[in-house]
């Protein structure tokens, strides 16, 4: 935008220009329009685009070219709250404010005289960009402010901030402190950095910026301390704390719009590294909470680094140096809850998603050496967790190919990669150095834990049977075996939350403890991670807790209702229809005892069972409408999963009463005489709606749409058919493949099964049974194909990557069902043989 609006006043400027100016223009607004129809505002958090993108366009419109595009009407709403906040006189004041890093976006509502005081060694706030904004526009030529901007250009290393030297000692000292002995950086020019730094820092009254006298933040000052105390200066943290301490985090500026994670784990780090961490415990659980909501949500995305890899490797280096306080007995009363369900689980996960995201050539990301150092330190510091020697092998495997990758770059380590963030990328030469070199230094095995920490991890240990269960099934054949026991350990730490949540899904006692869910956390975890999949740990479990609900209300519906005799269909099917209609829905759920004091009064048998199976069905319902993530999706997603989910419930209903219909009728239900309705119509109607594919695809949605501010998870009309088809498909594959498994049983239970229909007759024989599951073997495996045909479409789409990787986890479990039914099916079959 920026350089399209300078070749537009150099057109107009009545200078000399190029003959192909007017071509590069035209060129230059087909590029940004094509951007702006592309652009995911979601993925945006440069400095200050909020401002200096609405008034680019604003100039650009002064040349006569508006942009339309869908991210507009957010852009705008965005802007308009910013500049709500932004007072022109709070600039004209003593205090720096971070708006004078982005005067670019304010030409017109601010008087440039009036800054001119804040200038640092010539610019403003050590940005060429606001600095020749302000030059521009001044009332008078500022000769400091050109000397500024003509060092900055004659620079090699500064485009976006000028100079940075603070930052740089910093952010090099680091990791080369962490990862080199304290006798090898011992030296005189290492004293006298310290003197600079500590010097600045005392100057600002106890806080750091980019260079001195910047404005100040808490990720610097945090760095600043830390590298101090580790350098022998007795730094404290009290001014820190109480200037940018929230009430659930701590803040990098006063005033932002988005919270960083980084900064949050650099301040973690040095409060840990004080002398007396205890003292501080309340602000290091509140941070350490923070992290693991950033995991659980999957948001490794930072405002000041590109790479994920770089907060994640700070959050793993935070969180291990908090065991390492607990093993040394620095925090005696450390809640034990948040270490077992969410700082163990964050530091397993990451560790495990590192693993994974390692390119065939022992790179990360773009195959950069900064980046892939990042990575190596994370899984350096992760590498001595006890959970970790499960994948302790791979864990090595990737710091030496790590490695590997960086010594054949070597020429490359000072050689930035585009990483960090402000208004536009940028790179450090001398950071990405220090941290590559650190990489190649650090050991990833200098620690034992004792026994404090033991015990702490010793809480996942799913049987032998379990996995031994699994390990044959065709989805796992391709899995390598550190990645099979990474899911196995992962599914099980989530089990705590997970039991509970079950537990409060369905309550009266009606569900018992099936085999199931035994290895259910472990299922989903493996196609979450397999074949370019990935649900967030939070959509995980959420997405978890529906598929126990969904068996839960299968063996409720046919147990338990089953064996009312003296209920009809259309009573329990009003029950679901009144559940649905309460105004009440999406408030807490009400408890047992609260439900049962409601209805004290007398009544006949049948309004008694009545009223237990609304109690019994009351809070699943509730539970899958009142999700958060469910409530911050949009209106359109909700309703798909509001009707699906009824039509679930009722296709339960009629399935459970005409399957007792059928027995009734003392006739085998693979009788033909007995199945009126065509086999393609069922299978996609009733059979679809009884099984749970289609409501858990729309649960899904919502759980994946939640983070668009409200829009459609799937954004076009196009989108939204191909996402309903291959639900169906989906559906239509999983009710095939459970049918396979289990006909034997379903015969001996007077059950209908897909090969009682009269389109499987083929044939002259009385009861030509591997004939008929042959056909439907070959439906299902054109079923599997239209799936893969849908989902490739919605990729083509454009649709969004988190989603399309939130449906591949999906496709994947259809899959891995589908062989565990067929595996529990089989065993069933052998065992009435065996009786028969």
């Amino acid at each position: 935008m920026a350089c399209l609006l300078a070749l537009l006043v150099r057109q107009d400027s009545g200078a000399e220009i190029p003959n192909d100016l007017g071509k590069r223009i035209l060129r230059a607004d087909g590029s940004l329009r094509q951007m702006l129809q592309s652009w995911d505002l979601d993925c945006s958090d440069n400095a200050g685009f909020e401002v200096l993108i609405p008034a680019h366009l604003v100039m650009l419109g002064k040349y006569g070219l508006r942009y339309e595009f869908p991210a507009r009407p957010r852009l705008m709403s965005l802007y308009e709250q910013k500049m709500e906040k932004i007072k022109p006189e709070s600039m004209y004041g003593k205090d720096l404010s971070t708006s004078l890093y982005c005067l670019e976006g304010m030409i017109g509502q601010v008087d440039f005289d009036l800054v001119a005081h804040h200038k640092l060694h010539g610019s403003m706030l050590g940005n060429p960009a606001s600095t020749a904004a302000y030059l521009m526009n001044t009332s008078a030529w500022d000769v400091d402010a050109e000397a500024y901007l003509r060092r900055a250009i004659a620079s090699d290393d500064a485009v976006e901030i000028y100079p940075s030297n603070l930052f740089e000692i910093t952010w090099a000292l680091k990791p080369l402190i962490e990862a080199f002995p304290k006798d090898v950086l011992e030296s005189s020019e290492l004293d006298q950095i310290a003197d600079f730094v500590e010097k600045a820092f005392h100057a600002q009254k106890g806080f750091s910026g980019f260079t001195p006298g910047a404005i100040v933040d808490s990720d610097s000052t945090s760095a600043t301390i830390y590298i101090l105390n580790r350098l022998g200066r007795d730094i404290t943290a009290e001014a820190l704390i109480s200037r940018y301490e929230s009430p659930d985090k701590f803040r990098c500026y006063s005033v932002e719009r988005t919270p960083s994670p980084s900064a949050n784990a650099n301040v973690l780090k040095m409060l840990l590294d004080l002398s007396d961490p205890v003292r501080n415990s309340t602000q290091i659980i509140k941070i350490a909470n923070y992290l693991c909501d950033c995991w659980s949500q999957g948001e490794h995305n930072d405002k000041w680094n590109m790479t994920p890899h770089y907060t994640m490797m700070l959050s793993v280096q935070a969180l291990m140096m908090l065991f390492h306080n607990l093993d040394r007995g620095s925090l005696p009363h450390f809640p034990r809850q948040l270490l077992v369900t969410r700082i163990i689980p964050a530091l397993f996960g990451t560790t495990v998603e590192t693993l994974q995201k390692q390119n065939d050539d022992g790179s990360w990301g773009s195959r950069s050496c900064e980046t892939t150092a990042y990575a190596i330190l994370c899984l350096s510091a992760a590498a001595p967790l006890p959970l970790c020697e499960c994948v302790s092998p791979a864990i090595q495997l990737a710091i030496d190919n790590g490695r590997a990758f960086l010594l054949q770059h070597i020429k490359s380590w000072n050689e930035p990669d585009l990483v960090w963030i402000s208004k536009i990328a940028y790179g450090v030469g001398v950071v990405a150095e220090a941290f590559t070199l650190a990489a190649m230094r650090i050991s990833p095995y200098g620690h034992c834990f004792g026994k404090i920490i033991e015990d702490i991890c010793s809480i996942a240990k799913p049987s032998l049977n379990t996995i031994q269960k699994i390990s044959h099934l065709l989805f796992f054949a391709g899995m390598p075996d550190w990645m099979a026991s990474a899911c196995i350990v992962e599914g099980y730490l989530h089990l705590p939350l997970f039991d509970a949540a079950r537990q409060a899904v369905i309550t009266n006692g009606a569900v018992k403890q099936q085999r199931h869910f035994n290895i259910l956390p472990f299922a989903l975890m493996a196609c979450s991670r397999s074949n370019g999949a990935f649900l967030t740990p939070d959509v995980y479990h959420d997405f978890m807790v529906m598929c126990a609900l969904a068996y839960e209300v299968d063996h409720y519906m046919e147990d338990i209702i089953g064996g009312f005799k003296d209920v009809e269909a259309q009573e329990v099917e009003k029950v679901v229809h009144e559940i649905f209609q309460e105004s009440c829905l999406h408030r807490p759920m009400k408890s047992q005892t609260e439900c049962m004091t409601e209805h004290q009064e007398s009544g006949t048998q049948r309004s008694k069972l009545l009223e237990r199976i609304k109690m019994t069905l009351r809070p699943g319902i509730s539970w899958v409408l009142s999700r958060p993530k469910v409530l911050s999706s949009s209106k359109y997603d909700q309703a798909l999963l509001r009707r699906e989910l009824k039509a679930s419930y009722m296709g339960h209903i009629t399935s459970v009463y005409e399957s007792m219909s059928l027995a009734s009728s003392r006739k085998p239900q693979h009788s033909p005489s007995l199945i009126q309705e065509p086999y393609h119509e069922w299978v996609h109607t009733t059979s679809s709606s009884h099984g749970a594919g289609r409501v858990t695809f729309a649960f899904l949605t919502c759980l994946l749409g939640a983070s668009m501010n409200g829009q459609d998870c799937f954004h076009s009309a196009e989108a939204k058919y191909l996402a309903q088809d291959l639900s169906m498909h989906l559906s239509t594959l999983a009710r095939m493949e459970n049918d396979i498994g289990s006909v034997v049983r379903d015969r001996k239970e007077n059950n209908l099964n897909s090969v009682d229909f009269p389109e499987f007759d083929t044939t002259a024989k009385e009861d030509d049974l591997q004939g008929r599951i042959e056909q439907l073997k070959r439906l299902a495996a054109y079923e599997r194909e239209c799936s893969k045909v849908g989902l490739a479409k919605l990729t083509e789409l454009g649709v969004n990557g988190k989603v399309v990787k939130g449906l591949k986890a999906f496709c994947n479990a259809v899959d891995l069902f589908g062989q565990i039914y067929a595996m529990e099916d089989t065993a069933i079959a052998l065992r009435l043989e065996r009786c028969s």
